[in-house]
């Protein structure tokens, strides 16, 4: 609902022994006595009464309601006639400009004193010539002097009481009853508004009330009641902030990044003045993820094994784009800013000159062109625009002022009044039409400002006949309440939803709150645990607005513990990046020991150094993912490498010994065939040589055959049918023969070494047993068959005798070899 109060100022403290109130009722007994008296007063006396009337009403003074006093004349329909009534106050075509009745600043002193020097005033003749009534002549002869800032504009028949400034609605028994404010222009034409002066609409100090007063901004109705001020009713407390903020009808915090760069883009494109605040306000929630994102795009990077140092974010193409945008439009706005205050100065300068020739013309007498010229100054000053605050009200007030002179001096007052007052009434029609089609605008903040549009072009028209002046304004602000009503129904909803938002997110905060101290040393549960919290963080961006009063506090717990978790979660990977670093120096020395092997020919040792080097490379641990491969890479070539040759080499080997084997088992069928024909032919020593060194010759297995063996098996035999050896030399040839053989085979040391192990425990047993033997001869007596068992024991250690001296030449044979 628009409120229909005026705002002026109380009285001061110090004003209450001679308030305006008792100052009125003194000069109105004052009046009274001279109509009683019948007293007529001089043009000297009546000079003076203007004296006392702008001493009676100081500057600090509100005049407060009055009775009406009744005017008594003709209908001022004559031509001639003046139907002005000098003591009704006429306020101005808009009430929220300064007023001029008080003298401001000596330059608007002046220039009411040089216009009021050359305008005509009626004379208390010419009075009553159309006003025959003696009350009249006395009420207008006692404010005659106060015409400079007082002008008719009612018809003659009206009654017209003072207004109070502090008086905006009249109790009845069902309320407040609004009243329509009519400003009546004692120009008759539409004068202009200044848009500067919009912040100084309403009347703050007392001085400024009771200037208002006598310039008319204030007005009653015939029936008596108060009449506010139009602008006053617009700038009430609940619609105030229409001229300076819009309500943000878009909740674009649940947007995406990319959603929000391309909102942005489209607005920047079409940016005007009245997206400029949602321009920045969007730029700071699209600053504000974009942050968020790349704290995400750095804990992903960390997650999957990264270091913070090499991380690098690419903002990309379209972010650039935007930023050019965004740098364009501020500067766009600053040109603007500078231009538009370059314009105000050009502005203030030819309003100057307007005033110039205004002067000229108020001052000039009055010719045919003189109507023509005065609309063309007003025409022309309404469409200047906006001026330097410094200079507003001074131009204002000196505009008007003399505006006010022009028109009290001219005999087509009335005419062009109501001419006017037609006109108005159509420009007002149109104006409420527009009002009331602005409840069908789907934009709430479009239509508050195609709103304070109208009401500023209202201002600017001027007053309508009387009988259409309550309805019209009734009408107007009436649909303004509309508008204005659903401002507040969708204010109130976006409440309610906030609210709802609001509990949403504080259990939404409630889950967060509880991963802020979360801590673990397996990376599985953090990656867990950064899905759920990725999960809440999603929700909470799609849940919008909470109410401003709790948005930051809400805001700030709820991110301090989002980045605790991940400050945890950082220290933990970072713990983590240094044992990986610790593991890549260890792996880097594997493979450079790996590195130094591989060219090795030492196939077995070398074997068993790389099998271990790849146990321990099993035993390190992860390194750093982007060396991962490389260094992997790097070790198995190493070991490959060697076991590759070492494959070829066992290859090579084998076919080796498989062509030696064919060779072997030919000549093995060779010797086995002699071996067959050694009854007939008897071998030699000789030939025993030949045929072994024919065999060691030939391509050798290192013994690891059968067929080896088979060949040795049949040397010996070879050996044993040579008739021209002894048996120790036999034993002897036999015993080279076997050193041989091991030395054919694998580990031939260690083979020789446990023969004459072998060799020295059957000497020993063998020497046991002769010293039992002989032992136990000592024990036989004299029987015949004690001298057999005798001889038995005698051949038995004869035996072993034989045996130890083969034995022993074996012996010497594998020492020697």
């Amino acid at each position: 609902m628009v409120d229909t109060t005026n705002n002026t100022t109380d009285n001061q403290a110090g004003d209450a022994a001679e308030n305006p109130q008792r100052i009125l009722e003194r000069r109105l007994a004052e009046l009274n006595a001279r109509k009683n008296e019948g007293q007529t007063r001089s043009d000297e006396d009546l000079n003076s009464s203007g004296n006392v009337m702008g001493g009676a009403v100081a500057m600090h003074e509100v005049i407060p309601p009055t009775p009406a006093v009744p005017v008594v004349g003709t209908s001022g329909t004559e031509e001639g006639n003046n139907p002005a009534d000098p003591l009704v106050p006429t306020p101005l075509n808009d009430s929220s400009a300064p007023v001029v009745s008080a003298p401001v600043n000596p330059t608007e002193s002046n220039l009411t004193s040089s216009a009021n020097a050359i305008a005509p005033t009626a004379s208390p003749d010419n009075f009553l010539e159309n006003n025959p009534a003696p009350e009249a002549q006395n009420i207008q002869t006692d404010e005659l002097a106060a015409q400079e800032s007082i002008n008719p504009d009612l018809a003659t028949n009206e009654v017209m009481p003072l207004a109070a400034e502090t008086e905006s609605v009249t109790e009845t028994g069902s309320g407040p009853e609004r009243i329509a404010p009519e400003s009546l222009s004692t120009a008759g034409v539409i004068p202009a508004t200044d848009p500067d002066l919009s912040d100084n609409l309403a009347i703050a100090s007392p001085e400024a009330a009771t200037s208002a007063l006598l310039m008319g901004a204030g007005s009653t109705t015939s029936e008596g009641r108060s009449v506010p001020r139009e602008h006053e009713m617009l700038l009430d407390e609940d619609h105030q902030d229409d001229h300076h903020s819009e309500i943000s009808e878009t909740d674009y915090s649940t947007l995406s990044l990319a959603d929000l760069r391309q909102k942005l883009k489209q607005m920047l494109k079409s940016a005007g003045r009245p997206e400029a605040r949602q321009i920045y306000e969007l730029y700071r929630l699209y600053e504000t993820k974009l942050s968020v994102e790349k704290t995400e795009a750095l804990d992903r990077f960390v997650a999957d094994g990264g270091s913070s140092d090499d991380f690098d974010y690419q903002l990309g193409f379209e972010h650039q784009e935007l930023e050019k945008a965004y740098a364009q439009f501020r500067e766009n706005r600053s040109r603007e800013q500078r231009q538009d205050e370059e314009q105000k100065v050009k502005n203030a300068k030819r309003k100057q000159e307007l005033l110039d020739e205004l002067r000229e013309l108020v001052e000039s007498p009055e010719t045919k062109s003189s109507g023509d010229k005065i609309r063309q100054i007003q025409n022309e000053w309404k469409a200047i625009g906006p001026v330097p605050a410094a200079d507003s009200k001074q131009l204002w007030n000196s505009y008007h002022a003399l505006l006010d002179i022009f028109y009290n001096n001219r005999s087509i007052f009335y005419e062009l009044k109501e001419l006017d007052r037609r006109r108005n009434l159509q420009h007002k029609v149109q104006l409420c039409e527009r009002a009331e089609s602005l409840v069908d605008q789907p934009s709430i903040n479009t239509a508050l400002q195609e709103l304070r549009k109208l009401h500023e072009e209202w201002k600017n028209v001027g007053p309508v006949p009387n009988d259409q002046r309550d309805v019209i304004w009734e009408r107007f602000i009436q649909a303004s309440e509309k508008v204005h009503a659903r401002k507040k129904e969708f204010i109130s909803e976006r409440k309610a939803h906030e609210q709802e938002n609001l509990v949403k997110k504080t259990a939404l905060l409630e889950r967060m709150e509880a991963f802020q101290n979360f801590n673990t040393d397996r990376i599985n549960d953090w990656r867990d645990k950064t899905d759920e919290i990725q999960k809440l963080k999603e929700e909470w961006d799609a849940v919008g607005l909470v109410p401003k009063e709790r948005a930051d506090e809400i805001n700030k717990r709820f991110w301090s513990s989002y980045k605790a978790f991940f400050n945890h979660k950082n220290a933990f990977f970072k713990n983590l990046d240094e044992q990986k670093m610790q593991n890549l120096r260890l792996k880097t020395e594997l493979c450079e020991q790996a590195e130094a092997l591989r060219d090795s020919t030492d196939w077995d040792e070398t074997k068993e150094k790389l099998i271990q080097l790849q146990k321990k490379w099993k035993t390190i641990g992860r390194v750093p993912d982007k060396y991962s491969d490389k260094l992997w890479q790097r070790f198995r070539s190493a070991c490959n490498e060697f076991f590759d040759r070492k494959q070829n080499q066992v290859q090579q080997r084998e076919n080796e010994l498989n062509q030696a084997s064919q060779i072997k088992q030919t000549y093995f069928e060779e010797l086995a065939s002699r071996i067959t024909s050694l009854n007939t032919e008897p071998g030699s020593y000789e030939e025993y040589e030949m045929l072994r060194n024919r065999w060691l010759g030939l391509p050798s297995n290192k013994g690891t055959g059968k067929l080896d063996d088979r060949y040795f098996d049949l040397l010996e035999k070879f050996v044993n049918s040579i008739v021209d050896l002894t048996n120790e030399e036999k034993v002897a040839v036999i015993a080279e023969l076997q050193v041989t053989r091991f030395k054919q085979g694998p580990d031939a040391q260690h083979r020789i070494q446990q023969k004459e192990q072998a060799i020295r425990r059957d000497i020993s047993n063998l020497e046991n047993d002769i010293r039992t033997l002989k032992t136990n001869i000592e024990f036989f007596g004299r029987s015949k068959n004690a001298e057999k068992l005798r001889e038995e024991y005698q051949v038995r250690i004869a035996e072993a005798d034989q045996r130890i001296q083969v034995l022993q030449r074996q012996l010497y044979a594998f020492r020697n070899s």
